[in-house]
């Protein structure tokens, strides 16, 4: 299993999560076993500069950030990310 960092500008809300990704490279395709969002930071809407960064530190806060992750569509960018740079 392997480990990197990412992040998701959630434009929607003027914000940037930063996550870890646990995935598994087999058979030429990547599976993700686990997201966990580390923290947010959040930007002004006019000129897009970070405001106020907080770390995110309970279960409820990381359920409700991974399950917005997945709605966002950013999983499936993310595995195909993960696969273009492992081809390289």
């Amino acid at each position: 299993m392997h480990t990197m960092e990412a992040n998701w500008e959630d434009e929607e809300n003027n914000r940037q999560v930063a996550f870890a990704v646990e995935y598994a490279h087999k058979e030429g395709s990547v599976e993700i076993q686990a997201v966990t969002p580390k923290q947010v930071t959040f930007l002004c809407p006019k000129s897009n500069d970070p405001l106020r960064t907080i770390g995110v530190w309970t279960d409820t806060g990381r359920d409700l950030l991974t399950s917005q992750l997945h709605q966002s569509g950013r999983m499936t960018e993310l595995e195909n990310e993960i696969q273009a740079s492992l081809a390289v």
